[in-house]
């Protein structure tokens, strides 16, 4: 008679760390200046000594409206970005820019076409005033010169530079908060001893724990394939593999999975245009959240699971998103290994610090820049306009810039806060992974001891993202049926 094995899933030791993002007696009548004000208070102390340190011949002023004619300065202000090819909501939405509510393809934006060109311009401000920008075509110290299609407004910059006889400044050198080798801090010693690797009866796997990273389950959604998010669920129930041990602890088992973390599009959300809707519009709106509480439920009931909102799902836009309500998920929600977290997400994992979005940042900074790569003949898509940055080329510019969300409020939903820039990537806030959920494919690198990841959408790659919490080297798993 073959006796039971017991089996014990890998874990890891965790603290949310997102206390910053969850809004509390929320009020809108508040201007937007002062989350403005806030950042650059926040960030200009960042940029300012690198841009010292550089061009240590030039004078610091400490606002626009001090600089003087002909003297190279160094000024630190935000950026605003003029663009003329930029649609305005007063104007209504291009079709390029359109987003499209129908009952599919909740709230996706369709194929990019940049609204940048060559003939956006650049204008630094603080509350003293603005100031022009005039770019040279010149290398700075650092090997890479930022030029007008690399910035977004919003931006908080040091400028070097020299006012002519116009009042504009001639660029020399642009310099963001930037990060370094070391920003990341060490780990928790205490959490990373925490950790413990799968076992099945008296064998120990010898893969570490891992943190699967999923985005665009949109589960429920009309007309979706629900067999590969039940491959899913098998792969880490671990009910695709054999029951011998070296099965079970196999790379491929699901059993390191310590943690779930879906960031955004969890459901198949439908959309409705008119405000007049039957009950049978009630019910259809209703069937995705029933549907993705069922799932849920069958990962809940296995691993830890970390449930971000994101812009398909049923909360509200402006960021920082709330979590998703657990009156909506009566079943999963009755399971403690569920967390229901603010869209961006901050956490200490295995004693790493994961930093991230639902991917709506990235998004909107792809639609403000572009890339310098030329366009090919070949490329009929964009019909020779420029071509928009890529995702990871977004996320590091996250990074650089020192903050999450760069475009907002000006183009990106934000909330007005007033005592704060909860968004800003502060000396104790680098992460070791910082990620972005919704993308159209994986990507991943390391800068300066950050992992940088894009997850991507599930619903039309079949893939998720396992990261090491010892070495954070990434995995993609791909669930389809050839």
């Amino acid at each position: 008679m073959t006796q039971p094995v017991t089996a014990s899933r890998a874990s890891a030791p965790f603290t949310p760390t997102w206390q910053k993002f969850k809004l509390t007696g929320k009020q809108y009548a508040q201007q937007y200046s002062h989350i403005y004000s806030k950042r650059l208070l926040a960030q200009g102390p960042m940029c300012l000594p690198r841009a010292s340190k550089a061009f240590p011949q030039a004078t610091a002023v400490p606002r626009i409206i001090e600089l003087k004619e002909s003297v190279r300065s160094i000024v630190v202000g935000t950026l605003v970005k003029e663009s003329s090819n930029r649609v305005e909501v007063q104007g209504g939405l291009s079709e390029d820019a359109a987003i499209v509510l129908d009952n599919s393809d909740a709230m996706k934006v369709k194929a990019f076409k940049t609204m940048s060109d060559d003939k956006d311009k650049c204008v630094l401000e603080d509350d003293s005033g603005r100031l022009a920008l005039k770019f040279l075509e010149k290398e700075d110290m650092f090997g890479y010169n930022y030029k007008v299609r690399d910035l977004v407004t919003g931006v908080v910059v040091a400028i070097v530079g020299v006012v002519d006889e116009l009042g504009e400044m001639e660029v020399e050198a642009i310099f963001v908060g930037g990060i370094e080798q070391g920003d990341t801090g060490d780990r928790v010693k205490e959490e990373i001893e925490g950790m413990t690797k799968a076992t099945v009866g008296d064998e120990t796997s010898q893969q570490p724990p891992v943190v699967m990273l999923a985005s665009g389950l949109q589960v429920g959604k009309s007309g979706g394939d629900m067999l590969p998010l039940q491959l899913l669920v098998d792969y880490i129930s671990g009910s695709l593999c054999g029951g011998d041990a070296a099965s079970l602890l196999g790379s491929g088992s699901g059993a390191n999975v310590a943690r779930v973390l879906i960031a955004g599009g969890a459901t198949g959300s439908t959309f409705f245009t008119s405000g007049d809707l039957d009950e049978m519009d009630v019910k259809k709106a209703a069937e995705p959240i029933k549907v993705l509480d069922e799932y849920l439920s069958q990962i809940c009931c296995n691993v830890e699971v970390d449930l971000m909102p994101g812009a398909s799902d049923p909360v509200p836009l402006m960021l920082p998103q709330g979590s998703i309500h657990p009156c909506l998920l009566p079943k999963s929600g009755e399971w403690q290994s569920l967390n229901c977290t603010p869209n961006p997400y901050s956490a200490r994992v295995g004693g790493a610090k994961f930093l991230g979005t639902s991917g709506q940042p990235l998004a909107d900074m792809r639609r403000f820049t572009s890339s310098s790569q030329a366009v090919t003949m070949s490329d009929t898509s964009n019909d020779g306009a420029p071509v928009a940055i890529t995702e990871m080329e977004a996320l590091e510019s996250t990074l650089n810039f020192r903050h999450l969300t760069p475009t907002g409020p000006d183009s990106l939903p934000t909330y007005p806060f007033q005592d704060q820039d909860p968004f800003v990537i502060g000396k104790n806030d680098v992460p070791h992974v910082l990620f972005a959920g919704g993308c159209e494919k994986f990507e991943t690198k390391v800068v300066a001891g950050v992992r940088l990841v894009c997850v991507p959408d599930f619903d039309s790659t079949k893939e998720v993202v396992l990261v090491n919490l010892e070495n954070f080297e990434c995995e993609v798993v791909k669930f389809e049926v050839s």
